[in-house]
């Protein structure tokens, strides 16, 4: 029950305010457009414009992902000895997904995204191991510069299997339910890959000296407010485009919409800039330790 409250706390709480300011932010022009997005925000799912602000839908997927690997976690300590614990997690993990999976097939989209948490479930499993391989060595000191080398070669494959899969896969929408061409294994294997090298880049540039230092704090600086940069950045996207990109150089308000070094640079880094600001500014202060 705790770790319920703290996740519907920290997750579900953000989400029914920041959808409610964005229905307010909207302003539909009539009572039924009201109802709708009203209706839109208690069935939590991100399609059909149910919300102006539709990024919102992966709040309550996620707490209801936490709630399933809590619970895969629970009936893993069924087993007496560790590789026992394992195998259970294993097994509950691809349980979930599978049931999920068969939930999915279904035309009707369950609330709060429950089908998807389902299927997603091999990201927790997957992060916690990392967290366990991470801890134990650590605890063994196996993070030799040999191992680190290794963990950075490996980054190679990694590579090439990621451009393979989100080759076969081409668009993917979880949201839509939809998870590439090539169906769920490949979707997988994409993420892993793509998780892998983008945890290896920043492993290693993070030690890097002061520069290091530096990126380190602001990736941890985004870290700590990614829930609330994830619910306000389409709100700031809108206001970008119609404050900001205006004031901009010609260079700029000719590439901006446009999927190309300018307009993707220009985008990612407004937006991740004024939504880092809007976060801090609607953070809630730590309390200070006695």
């Amino acid at each position: 029950p705790s770790f319920v409250s703290r996740k519907f706390y920290r997750l579900m709480q953000p989400y029914f305010a920041f959808a409610f300011v964005s229905i307010i932010y909207a302003w539909p022009a009539d009572a039924a457009r009201f109802c709708f997005y009203f209706a839109g925000m208690l069935w939590g799912i991100g399609i059909n414009d149910y919300l102006p602000n539709l990024p919102l839908w992966f709040l309550p997927m996620f707490f209801v992902a936490n709630c399933w690997f809590c619970l895969i976690l629970k009936a893993s300590e069924l087993g007496k000895r560790p590789w026992q614990r394992l195998g259970l997690m294993c097994l509950g993990t691809a349980a979930v997904m599978a049931a999920g999976w068969k939930i999915k097939q279904g035309e009707t989209r369950l609330p709060w995204s429950f089908e998807l948490a389902m299927i997603l479930q091999g990201f927790f499993l997957a992060g916690y191991l990392w967290r366990l391989v991470k801890e134990w060595a650590e605890k063994t000191g196996r993070l030799t510069r040999r191992f680190m080398t290794g963990i950075y070669l490996l980054a190679v494959p990694a590579v090439f299997l990621w451009a393979v899969c989100v080759k076969m896969n081409g668009r993917v929408d979880i949201n839509g339910s939809w998870f590439g061409n090539a169906g769920l294994f490949s979707f997988y294997l994409a993420a892993f890959a793509g998780s892998y090298v983008v945890i290896g880049a920043v492993w290693g540039l993070c030690r890097l000296g002061l520069p290091g230092k530096i990126l380190g704090k602001a990736l941890a600086l985004f870290g700590e407010n990614s829930m609330v940069i994830m619910a306000v950045h389409m709100p700031v996207l809108t206001w970008m485009d119609g404050v900001i990109t205006p004031l901009m150089p010609q260079i700029i308000k000719a590439n901006f919409m446009t999927k190309n070094l300018i307009g993707v640079g220009y985008n990612f880094l407004t937006i991740a800039l004024l939504s880092l600001f809007g976060a801090m500014i609607l953070k809630r202060p730590a309390k200070e330790k006695r």
